[in-house]
Order: structure tokens, then sequence, then C-alpha cells
């Protein structure tokens, strides 16, 4: 679960200003789509704008034009009545080709009216070439001690960074670069997360699993909102306003592309669901199918409700499972909300020093090595 729900107001960014009546052209395009969205949520009067002569998008603006396309005579004076008309002081275009003659002609059209993004093109590029440098970063060879598999090429890796990177969460730089490298080297065994919420981690980890021949991956979440608080009030409130039914469609719905026999869920507390877990374990759930799991734990992910009994629960139920050579990741051991997790895994790392073989903490999460 997330260990923190809280919000802030964001300033508007620089290409909105509040309260501003903004012009989408072509308006009917999924990213048009989205940019009105983000538009109207900071304030902004959109107006789309279409040269179909019926576009289903229609409904979704303020305001709506009919614009002859680009390349009419008619294309320019029309526009200039439409931005005079609403009072449109900024133009968006995703379309690379109108973005460009806009780029062109704007100024002319209509003085004093602005283009948002001029180059969508160059800029979702550049957000590729962003991708792949983040991809080339991450721990030096030879740090986590000797790999039994190889690492991602950059290229891959950039592709595996984007699909968890489309999922909201709280996993952070520090812990995705750890677990690229702790799961090139765990043992064979199942791959157990205790707490997905809507599945940003789960997807790193099922890649992963894949990507190195590991066993599946099984995520433990009650979804339930008696299973939220964790003593901090300002916590706790913003659980009270969390759809727990909706985080587990949202669940379904990043997981289910990735998960392909190899990724199921039970929908219980952890220390619950532990009883049932063994070698032989079935679980069928409608979106994800049948999945079948060893009863051996390679890599246990641990980071559900942050109090300490809740933790210190889980902890208990699950790290019996986990096979030699594997390994303990409990979440959030820095956490500016409470020192649950930290309590628990210190209390851990003092009981079992004879089994360990590596433990550090990077980001915010403790990672601990069982020796073979």
């Amino acid at each position: 679960m997330p260990s923190s729900a809280t919000s802030a107001a964001v300033a508007a960014p620089a290409w909105l200003q509040p309260a501003e009546t903004v012009l989408v052209f072509p308006a009917g395009l999924p990213d048009s789509l989205r940019f009105r969205a983000e538009a109207a949520a900071r304030g902004a009067v959109v107006v789309g704008a279409s040269s179909l002569s019926f576009d289903p998008a229609a409904g979704a603006y303020d305001a709506w034009e009919t614009l002859p396309y680009i390349h009419e005579a008619g294309f320019a004076p029309a526009l200039a009545d439409a931005i005079g008309r609403h009072g449109v002081r900024a133009v968006h275009s995703p379309h690379e080709v109108v973005s460009g003659v806009l780029a062109e002609r704007l100024g002319d059209i209509a003085p004093g009216v602005r283009l948002i993004t001029a180059n969508p093109m160059m800029k979702a590029e550049q957000a590729y070439r962003d991708l792949l440098a983040r991809a080339g970063r991450g721990y030096p060879e030879g740090v986590f001690g000797p790999a039994a598999r190889p690492a991602p090429s950059a290229v891959e890796r950039a592709g595996i960074l984007r699909i968890v990177d489309a999922i909201p969460g709280m996993t952070d730089g520090d812990k995705i670069d750890a677990l690229f490298e702790v799961m090139r080297r765990a043992p064979a065994g199942d791959i157990v997360e205790i707490g997905s919420w809507w599945g940003r981690s789960a997807a790193l980890l099922v890649l992963l699993a894949q990507r190195h021949g590991l066993g599946p991956v099984l995520c433990v979440d009650p979804w339930r909102a008696e299973n939220l608080p964790q003593g901090v009030e300002v916590l706790d409130a913003a659980s009270a306003r969390m759809d727990v039914d909706e985080a587990l469609r949202i669940f379904q719905i990043n997981l289910s592309p990735l998960a392909g026999g190899r990724l199921n869920y039970i929908r219980k507390p952890a220390a619950e669901a532990a009883k049932a877990y063994g070698p032989g374990l079935a679980v069928e759930t409608e979106v994800f199918g049948r999945t079948g799991y060893g009863g051996r734990i390679s890599v246990l992910h641990i980071d559900g409700n942050h109090a300490y009994e809740n933790v210190l629960a889980d902890s208990e139920a699950w790290t019996p499972h986990v096979a030699p050579g594997g390994w303990i990741v409990f979440d959030d051991y820095v956490w500016a909300f409470g020192d649950g997790p930290r309590r628990v895994g210190d209390d851990w790392l003092a009981r079992n020093a004879h089994r360990i073989d590596l433990s550090f903490v990077t980001g915010t999460a403790l990672f601990i090595r069982l020796a073979d």
C-alpha cells in the first residue's frame, strides 16, 4: 500500500495560467484529451477544435469549434475568429504537422497568442532519450556481489522502466535500481509482494522475474478500508478517502497485460494469507486465471501497512519461507511518518545475523540477502 496518500497544491506549469482559455486542435486525439483533463483540473477553460464534421470528443470540452483543414485557404481566418470569440490566450496541438504549421503562422494569425509545445514529436523523442540515459545509470557491476544472470541491456532496461513509470506509485528510483540487481542474483523461487495497491512495484517484479527465469509473483493485499489505518492521523485521514475496490481494479488493469500466468493475488491481510502458502499452492482469480506456486520464496517485498504491529506480523508470517540466498526487502525502512518498518527490520537483522550474507539501505528501503 502507499506509505503516504497526502497531496499538495502544485503550481501551474509555465504553459498554463489559472483561468486561462486554451484552444486544443485537433481535439480528438488521445494526447489532446489528456491535455484537456490536466488543463481543466488547473482551472483553465478549454476549447476543442476539429476539422472533422463529427468528432466524438466534442462533448468533453467547454466549447467546440469546427475549423477548416490547415492546408485549406479558410483555415487562418477561421482560427483567428475562434480565438477572438473565445478569448483564447494559448493554443495546444499534439499533432506534429499541425503544430509545425502553427509554429510558423500563429504569430500572424493571432498576435500575442502563444503556442504550447511547438514540436510535440521532438518532446516525445527527448523523453525517450532521457529514459535511455536513466537506464544507463544504476549500481556499478559487482556492488551486490556475483550475479547469476546478465543484466538487461540499456534498451531493455529503458523499456521496463517505461512500463513501470506508466503506473502511479511510490516505488522510488533507488529501489528500482536495486531490484534490477537483486532479481538477477535471486535464487529460484516465488516472488512475494506484501502490499501492491495499484501495482507499480509488482509490474517491475513480474517483468524482471520473467526476464531472469524466476518463479511467479504473488501479490498479497487486502484492499480493504479497515486494513488501511496506520496510526498516523494525516495518513489515516487520507486513507479514509480511498476507494479500495477501485484500487484493486486499477491493479488488475495495470497487471493484466503483464501477468501471462506468472502473477496473481490474494485479497487478504498478509498474515492470514500466509496460512495457505506452501508447496502446491494454486491461486485462481477471475482476471488472472490460475497460477501455481512452489512454496519457496526467492524475493520477499514487505510493503504493507507500516504500523509496527502489522509490519511485525507480516515479517513473522512470511520471512520463514525465504529460501537460502533469497532476498527480503523492508520498504520504507526510512519512513517520514513513523518507525514501524525500521524497528521490525532492525530486530530482524539482530536476531538473524548468523543467516545474513549482505544488508544495506538504499533510498528508503532495507535490503537483506540471506546466506546460501
